[in-house]
């Protein structure tokens, strides 16, 4: 280009050198996938070591771990069930849960149904890893984020309340009900 123009001389555009995009981009997915895979068997292999090894402080860490999970749950759970030992309990349950109106229309309907229960209430225990273990306790969370507490106790009637939501960290207001079931 001494001459000042633009003419190559007929040579073409340079090649690139070097691989294709598209080359690169599963080069890098496979190497993604590859450190994904050996980081999830090599923590299931670790993991399973310290199960074989430790069964019983195995099953402590899954407890402890899930008790950490529901507390929330259940202490929600618990109150209405303490609410419920009560006829103050009741109104105020009745009155801070709309969606009981659907099974008992009136106050006085739901306040009958709870003086029927009231008898066969047991106490509801603190939550800890002995409870999880022994069973009885079911908690789940529904798709459109209701969370259903049900618990069975050795003896006693069979409380299921459903919460229309999830806890949210750091209110510590009352949930609302959206059903509740004793038998």
């Amino acid at each position: 280009m001494v001459d000042g123009s633009w003419d190559n001389g007929g040579q073409g555009t340079p090649a690139k050198s070097g691989l294709p995009l598209w080359s690169k981009i599963l080069l890098g997915c496979g190497i993604a996938v590859l450190v994904a895979l050996v980081t999830c068997v090599g923590g299931l292999a670790f993991l399973s070591h310290k199960f074989k090894q430790d069964p019983e402080g195995a099953k402590r860490w899954a407890l402890g771990f899930a008790t950490d999970k529901i507390r929330p749950d259940w202490e929600d759970f618990s109150r209405v069930v303490d609410q419920l030992r009560t006829p103050a309990g009741c109104r105020a349950l009745y009155a801070e849960s709309p969606a009981l109106a659907q099974t008992w229309p009136q106050e006085s309907e739901f306040l009958a149904a709870a003086e029927a229960w009231r008898p066969r209430l047991a106490v509801v225990p603190p939550l800890g890893p002995e409870l999880l273990g022994q069973g009885g306790v079911g908690i789940s969370r529904e798709f459109h984020g209701q969370v259903r507490v049900d618990w069975r106790p050795r003896e006693g009637a069979r409380v299921t309340a459903t919460f229309q939501s999830a806890r949210k960290q750091g209110d510590s207001s009352p949930r609302k009900l959206a059903s509740l079931d004793v038998h």
